[in-house]
């Protein structure tokens, strides 16, 4: 019977976060505030809602400030 390792919790969400990080698909602004929570320690679902509440406040923002430039 072969032995395998069984990667902890930490491995597999670190090995997953680079996985997301090298897709061009994602946004990249998510990607980064739950690294930056998870680099901080501080990934939690509030936290992470919170986080990705201001981002989504902010690209509204730079798409309406995008809009009015064109106009």
């Amino acid at each position: 019977m072969a032995i395998e390792k069984i990667q902890s919790a930490s491995e597999v969400l670190a090995a997953f976060m680079g996985e997301q990080a090298q897709d061009e698909s994602l946004d990249q602004a998510t990607i980064a505030v739950i690294a930056g929570l998870r680099g901080d320690d501080k990934l939690t679902r509030t936290n992470l809602l919170r986080k990705l509440d201001e981002a989504r406040k902010a690209a509204l923002k730079e798409g309406g400030r995008q809009r009015e430039s064109r106009s």
